[in-house]
């Protein structure tokens, strides 16, 4: 913005002291052939600024589906697991609850060691941090925790088919946000946009200056223009990594909080005799009617 500032000054007050290099003297641009270039230079950003807020709504639209599958995951692990064997069911729920952590850590380059050490023990840590996709080793992890339970005849099968869904959704997510961080925008129309931006930039004040307008006018609408166009190709540049844009630190706070409340505030136990008889208070042996549900719940 302030080289197009400075350079529109300076055009403007060498063409009007005639002291310009004969060469700028010569330079005879109407503002109307030099619109042409601007409608294609504005499709161009509009369409590069189209593409990356695709890709941020793709993003969020991730990590939306993977803080209900981890609090999905969690209330199945947690009513099917912990109740026969409360070790390997906080061994899994302290590996779901680390999924949204190393999957920041892994798109945004970030360090996760710390995180690991601070939940696992040595050995699960030391697995986990030697892992290429540490994001990957926590749902192997968790998987061979749902197959031993279910070879010991210790989990429904229905509620082992729905613990391996969320698993392969959250495997499905994991290379979709793989797939966002790692395809950008080709850098070739990238580099073309920007020459293009700068051309148009380069000859305005010439166009301008042809218009008969004074240097006040010609610096505000030369900085005006530049300041707009250059401001969406950043914008456009930003958007192409949505993941360092995203608060990924309170997505992950908050899925690891939904797991831990599965655990650490589980409901209160059933008895038997509460749910032999459905809607029939066994103490009485009568049948509740509608307008005493919610006194009897």
């Amino acid at each position: 913005f302030v080289v197009t500032v400075l350079w529109s000054m300076l055009v403007f007050q060498a063409m009007a002291t005639q002291q310009a290099p004969a060469i700028m003297t010569k330079v005879d641009i109407s503002l109307t052939s030099l619109s042409l270039v601007s409608s294609f230079i504005a499709a161009l950003v509009t369409l590069r600024s189209n593409e990356g807020l695709r890709r941020l709504s793709e993003a969020r639209n991730a990590w939306m589906q993977l803080v209900s599958l981890l609090r999905d995951t969690a209330q199945l692990l947690g009513s099917y697991i912990s109740p026969y064997d409360m070790e390997l069911g906080l061994l899994s729920a302290r590996h779901l609850a680390m999924f949204g952590w190393l999957l920041k850590s892994q798109l945004r380059d970030e360090s996760s060691g710390d995180v690991v050490a601070a939940m696992l023990s040595p050995s699960d840590a030391a697995y986990v941090l030697s892992q290429r996709k540490r994001p990957a080793a926590l749902i192997l992890r968790i998987r061979q925790i749902v197959g031993f339970m279910a070879g010991k005849n210790r989990l429904p099968y229905p509620a082992h088919q729905a613990v391996e869904n969320n698993l392969l959704q959250l495997n499905i997510i994991l290379g979709h946000c793989e797939r966002i961080k790692t395809t950008c925008i080709p850098p070739l129309y990238t580099a073309h946009v920007s020459r293009l931006l700068v051309l148009y930039l380069f000859f305005l004040p010439f166009a301008l200056q042809g218009t008969g307008i004074n240097i006040v006018a010609n610096t505000l609408m030369t900085g005006s223009i530049g300041f707009s166009m250059l401001g969406l190709d950043e914008i456009s540049h930003q958007l192409e990594q949505p993941f360092r844009l995203m608060p990924l630190q309170q997505l992950s706070v908050m899925a690891m909080r939904d797991v831990a409340d599965v655990f650490v505030c589980p409901p209160p136990k059933l008895r038997d005799k509460t749910i032999s008889t459905g809607d029939t208070d066994t103490s009485t042996n009568t049948v509740k009617t509608p307008i005493e549900y919610p006194r009897y719940w």
